[in-house]
């Protein structure tokens, strides 16, 4: 059995969690998830079965779309509502205010990640740093904030945004900017994502309807994993090569392709991800991931 599952993440639970649903119901030790949801967060996680497990990195750099509730005038430890509340205030701004704001966090930007994140520093996660009280340096990292756009507003002090964001962008982070420029401090009090690359909310079943389905209509459910690679392009083989390149051969190529990760199908049935090697300005084509399970 292998493939993706969209889910729609519930309230309350984490990532791990959902794998454990997963791996229970179907008894199989071979999932994994594809980018951390926090308990308070919901919508889509894409859960990888079987030899899916290892193309989660592709969708882990996918980019993402949330809708987020931003709370001002109040500061939390983990920058957002699950966290303990550091300072608070009295706060009201206007929607001219917070629309003028917006646009500054669209595009190339700086940001750095909260204490209480899964970045690792020295090998220790940052959030294990947190929970001793120790502080460590952590480096800012460049995102992109393709858009950022005001759905909600409650006249005062709270809002819900809809941002299309990079790989690594925390939400979190964002949102504490934001309330910095509005001159105040700002939370997190909701996060919903809408989607994780080419997989959409629309595309998503709830951990009830998954418990209630029967294998048979899980594994109709499951996505090729395939689709998670359509960033990358396809190329063919000729179906008397498919052993010879999943030993792991070079396979000569009859024309020029340029130098980068592919791919790979035989009469329509998908192999993995190959890349390009050059020599002796020959092209030949190598896997680099296997994914058929086997020969």
């Amino acid at each position: 059995m292998k493939g993706l599952i969209v889910f729609d993440k519930p309230k309350g639970i984490t990532s791990h969690d959902l794998v454990y649903i997963v791996r229970k119901k179907l008894n199989i030790k071979k999932v994994g998830h594809t980018g951390t949801l926090d308990p308070m967060a919901t919508g889509v996680l894409v859960i990888c079965v079987g030899e899916a497990t290892k193309v989660s990195e592709y969708i882990l750099s996918s980019d993402k779309e949330y809708f987020a509730g931003i709370k001002l005038g109040i500061l939390t430890d983990s920058y957002d509502m699950e966290g303990n509340i550091l300072e608070k205030e009295d706060v009201k701004v206007f929607k001219d205010e917070i629309l003028k704001v917006l646009e500054k966090f669209t595009g190339n930007l700086t940001q750095v990640p909260p204490k209480y994140s899964a970045i690792k520093v020295n090998g220790k996660k940052l959030y294990e740093y947190a929970r001793e009280g120790k502080e460590v340096e952590v480096k800012s990292r460049n995102v992109e904030i393709y858009n950022n756009e005001l759905v909600d507003f409650n006249g005062k002090d709270e809002f819900t945004i809809n941002v299309d964001v990079s790989k690594g962008t925390y939400i979190r982070s964002l949102a504490y900017d934001i309330g910095k420029e509005l001159n105040t401090n700002a939370t997190l009090s909701s996060l919903r994502r809408t989607r994780t690359g080419e997989f959409k909310i629309e595309d998503a079943v709830t951990v009830d309807e998954f418990n209630d389905m029967s294998i048979e209509e899980i594994t109709s459910l499951m996505i090729p994993m395939d689709k998670a690679l359509l960033d990358l392009k396809e190329i063919s083989i000729n179906k008397n090569y498919k052993k010879f390149i999943l030993n792991g051969r070079f396979y000569k190529l009859n024309k020029k392709y340029p130098d980068e990760k592919y791919r790979v199908y035989c009469d329509g049935e998908f192999l993995g991800i190959g890349e390009i090697r050059i020599i002796d300005n020959e092209y030949f084509l190598k896997m680099k991931k296997n994914l058929t399970g086997g020969l």
